[in-house]
């Protein structure tokens, strides 16, 4: 990859726009709009207006509005992601014996904001689940950063904000040379609070922190040393196509959410119009049979000897028709969100063993991803701290063995330690 740069004029000068995103990372931000969407429920759906629910050629915005208004998202994407997530996370991050004691105090509170790593570590792969991949920045506070206790801990990064990840290309093995991370900074001024947007830059020598100088160049405000000698960054991978590249495993299950969000709005408009039946009159003249009043007490009358009043109104046939297929795309929804929740039971023991390994196999992966990565962040600490011997974390899918691999049973006391800074 290379040094991605964004030269403007300002006065006759060059100047470094470090707010510019990579290729690779818009490619993979419009693949993570539509996801990302649906975790935001019926409101984030409802602000992204037409470009989530069309508007049909011959509807007038009025009537479009009204539709809008009316449609809620059931949410299958995200429910989904919350119970792939609760799987995985059934039970509490455990660790080798071996695992340095300083470590282990320092994982109690592993973002210096009172969250353990069961808790990080979820919300980090929920992340990663939307997205195809999610980041981790291990961090060590400046002196002057006004922290009572000078330890490394880990900050969050969701997908969309790191904007630029470049590899050194005389390095053998993918080595980050450089990174951007698009942050906002909370400024207040007496009882207002304004966000202010910053970039990050780090390389494994220093640290760069841009801020918009007069709202429309930017210019650095601060940096130093990064003494660790390489950028501390982790990625979480639930879908990788390249390095530090990934895209949505859920994608289909998104598309076909929307698909019933947008067939939904549709039929409950048609049964808004169904349900009222239209009055309709034959032999009708109104400059002699006068106007037309419906109530109790009031007879209906016309001219002509012929005349009469009724109603039109649906047979149904079109209403049972889209119930049919919002029915047929509910069970694919779940047909597709049972491969990462359980899987069928054959008859015999060998069928058994085998399609619980199939079942599990997209799960499997996840947690094999989640170990690595939770065990890279685990190296960064120790490197921070000048600790050698660090241990490994693993991620227990069950009580019982999952085919093909070995599940490491700790004591209940280390199962618990790292479930939060309140439990201890």
């Amino acid at each position: 990859m290379e040094a991605n740069w964004r030269p403007f004029k300002n006065k006759g000068m060059m100047m470094y726009d470090p707010s510019k995103e990579s290729r690779a990372y818009l490619a993979m931000a419009e693949k993570w709009a539509l996801p990302r969407c649906l975790m935001g429920g019926t409101p984030a759906m409802k602000a992204a207006g037409t470009r989530y629910l069309p508007r049909h050629p011959a509807e007038n915005s009025t009537v479009y509005t009204e539709r809008a208004k009316r449609a809620v998202l059931r949410n299958y994407f995200r429910r989904t992601v919350q119970k792939i997530s609760g799987r995985l996370f059934g039970h509490a991050i455990t660790a080798t014996p071996d695992l340095n004691p300083r470590l282990q105090s320092y994982l109690r509170n592993v973002d210096l904001a009172a969250q353990g790593l069961n808790s990080f570590a979820k919300n980090w792969f929920e992340d990663a689940l939307v997205c195809g991949i999610s980041y981790a920045l291990v961090d060590y506070p400046k002196a002057a950063g006004g922290f009572d206790e000078m330890r490394p801990y880990a900050v969050p990064i969701r997908a969309e904000n790191l904007i630029f990840a470049a590899a050194d290309e005389n390095s053998l093995s993918p080595r980050l040379s450089q990174i951007r991370i698009r942050e906002q900074h909370p400024e207040v001024s007496g009882s207002d609070e304004k966000l202010v947007d910053q970039i990050r830059v780090l390389t494994p020598d220093e640290w760069q922190l841009y801020r918009k100088s007069d709202g429309r160049n930017w210019s650095m405000v601060d940096s130093g040393e990064n003494s660790l000698g390489e950028v501390p960054l982790v990625a979480l991978y639930t879908n990788r196509t390249g390095f530090m590249q990934g895209t949505p495993p859920l994608e289909d299950l998104a598309y076909l959410n929307l698909e019933h969000y947008q067939i939904r709005s549709d039929q409950r408009n048609a049964l808004n119009v169904a349900s009222f039946p239209i009055l309709a009159a034959s032999g009708y003249e109104a400059e002699i049979d006068g106007p037309i009043e419906v109530g109790p007490n009031k007879v209906l009358t016309t001219s002509d000897t012929n005349g009469k009043y009724y109603y039109v109104e649906s047979s149904g046939a079109a209403l049972e028709a889209g119930a049919r297929e919002l029915h047929e795309l509910e069970k694919a929804i779940q047909l597709f969100g049972l491969q990462f929740e359980s899987g069928a039971v054959p008859e015999t023991a060998t069928g058994r063993r085998l399609d619980a390994a199939d079942a599990l196999s997209p799960i499997y992966g996840m947690v094999m991803e989640i170990e690595d990565s939770l065990n890279q962040m685990m190296r960064l600490f120790a490197k921070w701290d000048g600790i050698e011997n660090t241990g490994s974390l693993s991620l227990t899918l069950s009580r019982e063995e999952v085919p093909g691999r070995e599940v490491i049973k700790e004591e209940q006391k280390e199962r618990q330690l790292f479930n939060g800074a309140a439990d201890g």
